[in-house]
Formats: C-alpha cells, sequence, structure tokens
C-alpha cells in the first residue's frame, strides 16, 4: 500500500490528507526518507511552503500517529527529533485491500 492510500484511509478530512501527504513526500524525495534534525524539515517548510514551525511539528507528529514516519531522539544530543519514513512495504494493508487481494487472487 503506498503512502497517500495510508493517509487517506487513516484521516478524514482532505485537507488534511494533501498537507499530511505533501509533508511525507518532502521527508522522501527532499531528505531522502530521513530528517537529521526538525530544525532542517522546519526551516525547508517554512522556506518552500510559507508554514509556520508548529505547524510542521503538528503535521510530521500526525505523520507520525497514523504510522507513516517513526520519530526519535537523536542519540548525539537525546533532544533534536529526527524523522525516518516507514518504508511502504512495512504499511499493513487495510481490510479493505486484504479483501480485494483475497478476491482477486
Amino acid at each position: 500500500m503506498d503512502r497517500w492510500e495510508w493517509i487517506a484511509d487513516r484521516v478524514p478530512a482532505v485537507e488534511d490528507q494533501r498537507n499530511l501527504a505533501l509533508l511525507a513526500r518532502v521527508i522522501e524525495v527532499d531528505f531522502g526518507g530521513r530528517v537529521e534534525r526538525e530544525k532542517d524539515l522546519t526551516a525547508f517548510m517554512a522556506a518552500r511552503y510559507r508554514w509556520g514551525n508548529k505547524t510542521t511539528r503538528r503535521r510530521a507528529m500526525r505523520l507520525a500517529a497514523v504510522g507513516v514516519i517513526r520519530w526519535m531522539r537523536s542519540e548525539r544530543d537525546h533532544w533534536t527529533k529526527t524523522y525516518e519514513l516507514v518504508p511502504e512495504a512495512d504499511l499493513e494493508p487495510t481490510a479493505r485491500g486484504a479483501t480485494e487481494a483475497v478476491a482477486t487472487g
């Protein structure tokens, strides 16, 4: 299952889906799937998309709650957050997707 489907299944509001998908795509494309410092992500989103720091942080934590990214504290200073995309292969199929797979298989 791809990230867009994963987000669309778990987030009801269309605007939120688009914002979270944009953030996931930025992490994937512009950061290579891993953000070493949260500060880098917030600065990038502020410069490119005019998102505030708090907005970016909240949306990143929402992506983590949905299961698209993982976050952890940096091993260097235990203060800085790092983000990493969950590989698409690790995203579990939904009940709808599993039913479709069984029906077509």
